[in-house]
């Protein structure tokens, strides 16, 4: 081999530069030139290489770019969602990103010690909402409050119980996915706690895919849906303490995704007969699917963190042409419900599926094995915001 041998101290690599086009933000972040000399010398060509500890996705980023197979995770959402971008941005090929743990509970164990229950997270999420709990009385999993009158929706009444207010607020826990059921069971408390309030608005973690489909059904506009920002529990740790983070959390506008009927073009080799031989029918044969974007909402805009000029743009667009708001989207023809395995995938900048840099297209073609049977579309969406809906249909 030319050259020196390396020896076990390296100083010839330079520092990631506050310049530099690598630069995600992400606090930790290691030079890519590390990544391709540590990856080159210790896993061959096609080869797998695995990072637990992902950050923002150097090492996932390098072994892409050097043909090696590779397998990341972070206990941090914002971490994932850095590390997901970012091999957006460099035209990986389609990759599987999955949630399998519980970020929430693991990082509120770390800021609030290991005795921590679900009940005192919910507290501090009301507290930043600006949120008083209730009485314990009609309380007892601590996840319900009421704004103050001062920003609760005005009613010339007294409030329920005579608070004030009559806007009550549920923070939903961590461990579980917030859906239709959540929803159903705040509108009835809504209805009936302590006499009845105007207005109900839930504050979730996680959320079921098919939530924007959940609140439309429900078409009640006493309802309104929240993102508690997914760092939060970050920005308590670092800031030290939830009194130094008040007045400084938003939290963020819920979106749903719909898509206009698949279609679904039959292949051109005839089945096989019984006994042929090839799972699912066909021998080898392909069939096209046709997928369209319809339309994307941003059900609070108002709650997204922007000043009131580029508010009022967001809501011009919002209303005009609402899809120039995705930034990426993918499609899984087969979709088990668990696993989202994308074969088709266009995001902002890139020009191979047209030639707009500034939006994604609106309609993906393309062709997979073909089966007999429905197949379950799913269809996932990250917009400007870094948001995620998702909307699934059969074919």
């Amino acid at each position: 081999m030319d050259g020196a041998p390396l020896s076990d101290m390296w100083v010839d690599l330079p520092r990631l530069n506050s310049q530099s086009s690598e630069r995600t933000g992400y606090g930790t972040q290691k030079p890519e030139k590390l990544l391709d000399r540590v990856i080159g010398a210790s896993c061959p060509e096609n080869g797998i290489v695995a990072d637990f500890f992902g950050g923002s996705g150097t090492t996932a980023a390098v072994a892409e770019k050097l043909g090696r197979r590779w397998i990341t995770s972070d206990l941090g959402k914002p971490a994932c969602m850095v590390m997901r971008k970012r091999l957006i941005d460099q035209n990986a090929n389609p990759f599987l990103y999955q949630a399998i743990g519980d970020y929430q509970v693991e990082a509120a164990k770390a800021s609030l010690g290991r005795g921590f229950r679900v009940g005192d997270l919910s507290q501090i999420v009301l507290s930043l909402y600006g949120a008083l709990p209730l009485p314990a009385e009609e309380n007892p999993l601590r996840n319900l409050g009421y704004l103050p009158a001062s920003q609760g929706a005005p009613s010339p009444q007294p409030a329920p119980g005579g608070r004030g207010s009559r806007t009550l607020v549920l923070a939903d826990s961590p461990n579980k996915l917030t859906g239709a059921a959540t929803l159903k069971r705040a509108i009835a408390q809504r209805d009936s706690l302590m006499g009845g309030w105007d207005k109900v608005v839930v504050l979730g973690w996680n959320f079921a895919p098919s939530i924007g489909q959940d609140i439309a059904a429900l078409n009640d506009s006493r309802l309104e849906v929240l993102v508690i920002p997914p760092d939060l529990l970050d920005r308590l740790k670092k800031k030290g303490g939830l009194e130094k983070l008040k007045g400084s959390v938003r939290f963020s506008s819920l979106q749903y995704l719909t898509i206009k009927p698949v279609r679904r073009k039959s292949p051109h080799n005839p089945p096989l007969p019984k006994g042929g031989g090839v799972a699912g029918g066909f021998a080898g044969s392909e069939e096209t699917l046709v997928v369209e974007l319809d339309n994307y909402v941003l059900l609070s805009p108002d709650a997204i963190n922007l000043d009131d000029a580029n508010r009022e743009k967001l809501q011009k667009i919002a209303a005009a042409e609402p899809l120039a708001l995705i930034e990426y989207w993918a499609v899984d023809p087969d979709y088990d419900g668990q696993v989202f395995r994308s074969v088709w995938q266009d995001y902002r900048g890139n020009t191979e599926n047209d030639g707009d840099p500034l939006r994604v297209v609106t309609q993906a073609q393309f062709s997979v094995p073909a089966k007999e049977g429905a197949r379950r579309v799913c269809v996932r969406a990250v917009d400007v915001f870094g948001f995620e809906a998702e909307a699934v249909a059969a074919v």
